[in-house]
């Protein structure tokens, strides 16, 4: 047996001893403390560096103590120009007073955490959407100390989103979207007591244009329809492409006569384009309050475009809702 080995025998070589204290080498508690740490504070740092989410480290008074690689892409801004500043100035001003109020509440101990989605104005100058978390951290006197936030970049799912719901030609409504905003308008307005208007918009000499001047003036033709609807149609108001050359535009809490105005002034422009088109309208008005069927309501407005169809096209054809 060798002299290095940590057995020793003392009567025969199948009988083993117990090993000597003396040979046992015992690490001070100090070393394994220390170890540890080292340990946990490494560890920390991988997290925080390699997060494919942003980090953040906020003083109760908003500045950045600390944020990582991934926080720096997300917002635009290197690590020294955040900490000189704040949550405050990246912060789109219209979502700072709903985080501002949240923060508050935790401050408070009213809430453990909270999760929003807001805006931040990147240093180029665009805007992003964000995903925030925000939890608060105490010191042993439980005694708020700084705030933890995890920010996660929202651009891509806003995009799908917005891509699901819009027409990629003209950038308005498509029939998807259409219908979800739109059942959302009119269930707000029958709690209000409001009615609504719809209008049917289908191009006359549309398939015309495409043949005669090919696809590229049927895409300009529909582009500058697009912006002509919103223009008349004005705040508030949904405009969606659903077709082809088939266009519908919600007016939410608009009385017959408004929305015969808007139809009326929406036609005369269609006709002095210059490009050979105009416009079939059909417009129906639920006047009483809690209309909420929007296929109805649109079945109405394609019923009435078709009037105007067979009375000769390039006119506003009303029905009523029934």
């Amino acid at each position: 047996m060798s002299r290095q080995s940590h057995w020793q025998f003392t009567e025969s070589p199948s009988c083993k001893s117990t090993p000597s204290p003396d040979s046992i080498q015992a690490v001070p508690p100090d070393e394994i403390l220390v170890s540890a740490l080292a340990q946990a504070q490494r560890r920390f740092e991988a997290t925080f560096l390699h997060a494919p989410v942003g980090i953040a480290h906020v003083a109760l008074d908003g500045r950045f103590l600390l944020v990582n690689p991934r926080f720096c892409e997300i917002s635009g801004y290197d690590a020294e120009t955040l900490i000189r500043t704040g949550f405050r100035q990246i912060t789109h001003p219209d979502d700072l007073s709903a985080d501002e109020t949240l923060l508050a509440r935790l401050h408070a101990g009213e809430l453990p955490r909270y999760t929003m989605e807001k805006r931040y104005i990147r240093a180029d100058g665009t805007i992003i959407w964000i995903n925030l978390t925000v939890a608060m951290i105490r010191d042993d006197a439980d005694r708020p100390e700084f705030y933890v936030a995890v920010i996660e970049d929202q651009s891509d799912l806003r995009q799908a989103s917005f891509e699901a719901g819009h027409d990629p030609l003209t950038g308005l409504l498509n029939r998807r979207g259409f219908a979800c905003r739109a059942k959302d308008s009119l269930a707000d307005g029958a709690q209000r007591g409001e009615g609504a208007s719809l209008i049917f918009l289908d191009l006359d000499g549309f398939k015309s244009l495409n043949d005669d001047r090919g696809h590229a003036a049927g895409d300009d033709c529909l582009t500058h329809v697009a912006r002509l609807l919103t223009a008349m149609a004005g705040a508030g108001a949904l405009v969606a492409r659903i077709g082809g050359d088939e266009f519908l535009v919600l007016l939410a809490g608009c009385d017959a006569a408004a929305a015969r105005a808007v139809a009326d002034n929406a036609r005369r422009a269609l006709a002095d384009i210059g490009m050979g088109i105009s416009g079939s309208f059909g417009l129906v008005t639920a006047d009483t309050a809690g209309v909420t069927n929007l296929d109805h309501l649109i079945a109405c407005a394609d019923d009435a475009m078709r009037a105007a169809k067979r009375a000769g096209k390039n006119r506003v054809y009303t029905t009523i809702f029934a």
